[in-house]
């Protein structure tokens, strides 16, 4: 699967909040809760379903004091485990 061209969004099954640059990312239906960083926070806000993951990397190269490789391989990760763990969706 071509990550890059994915457009990540928010499983509908979660609620967040960011509270002092950190989301804060409830599964209600398990009782569960998760805190993200500031650069995953910043990922989980910039995943609206309108974004590809590839414009999502460009941002956080923009942002964030880390190279153009760094952050596709991070933002890229990122994305995948949030799926994989049933926190974000993608149209891929």
């Amino acid at each position: 699967m071509n990550w890059l061209d994915a457009k990540p969004n928010k499983h509908p099954r979660t609620a967040s909040r960011l509270v002092d640059d950190q989301a804060v990312v409830v599964l209600p239906e398990e009782n569960k809760v998760q805190v993200l960083n500031a650069v995953g926070s910043r990922v989980w806000e910039l995943a609206d379903g309108a974004r590809t993951v590839q414009a999502i990397v460009q941002t956080i190269y923009e942002e964030y004091d880390v190279s153009r490789e760094q952050a596709e391989k991070e933002v890229t990760e990122f994305v995948t485990e949030m799926v994989e763990r049933d926190l974000m969706t993608t149209d891929a």
